[in-house]
């Protein structure tokens, strides 16, 4: 079950319009969840929480760990953490460490030392294909290097294991690679593939449990939890077969 946190909203104040964050679901709305499920019969439930931290659903890069206090703050996810290692449920907090969606001052995050670079020299960002417009898009989100993730997920572990985690959600670890036309530490495709996977053995070795979505085989022999796993090819070639 994928449970989304605070969302950006606007409401008036004095007649004057203000941004405020909104909980969509709390930490005590988890606890709930299971207990309901639990008393129909249901508990082999994992939990993956998304917008729970950094800023919400529009988070800034986890190289920190910061509760949102309209889900619960630190002592909500304690509390839910507690119930479930007493009662077996999962609870799995996303980390995307392979884009910057949101860029605040004083986030720890420097673009010219983090971002990757197109072979022009340019930020690259993560594009997707939509169908409305019939091209690829973009939605402002910047590709991180492949050989920075490491040092910015040292920074992010080391307050996540304070609490005695379950497990962790690493977003599109599993699915996407970044290159890097950059100077500094030009990295292709099958560089970055190497250093995601030596990042998965770590973090398989921190947490034990680790979920994350889309699923290359190179992630697989650490991943427990794999999300939005294709079920067919993407037919761009001539194929005979289809994996899975």
């Amino acid at each position: 079950i994928e449970t989304f946190g605070t969302l950006e909203t606007t409401e008036r104040f004095l007649s004057v319009p203000i941004t405020v964050k909104k909980a969509l679901t709390t930490f005590d709305n988890i606890k709930t969840m299971y207990d309901e499920l639990s008393e129909a019969g249901v508990k082999n439930i994992n939990f993956k929480l998304t917008g729970f931290a950094n800023g919400g659903m529009y988070s800034t890069y986890p190289n920190r760990l910061k509760w949102m206090k309209e889900v619960g703050g630190k002592e909500g996810f304690e509390k839910v953490l507690g119930q479930a290692k007493d009662e077996g449920f999962g609870l799995y907090p996303d980390f995307d460490f392979m884009y910057i969606s949101n860029k605040a001052l004083f986030d720890g995050v420097n673009l010219r030392y983090a971002a990757a670079r197109t072979i022009d020299n340019r930020y690259a960002s993560k594009r997707v294909y939509d169908a409305t417009w019939q091209e690829f898009v973009s939605y402002f989100e910047l590709c991180v290097t492949p050989s920075i993730i490491s040092e910015y997920y040292e920074k992010l572990t080391g307050a996540y294991k304070a609490y005695g985690p379950l497990g962790i959600s690493v977003g599109t670890l599993g699915s996407d690679l970044n290159s890097d036309f950059g100077d500094r530490v030009p990295t292709n495709r099958e560089d970055a593939k190497e250093v995601i996977t030596k990042l998965f053995a770590e973090i398989e070795k921190d947490y034990g449990s680790v979920m994350t979505s889309g699923g290359n085989v190179y992630a697989l022999a650490y991943t427990d939890h794999l999300l939005n796993a294709s079920l067919d090819s993407s037919r761009f070639t001539t194929t005979s077969r289809s994996v899975p």
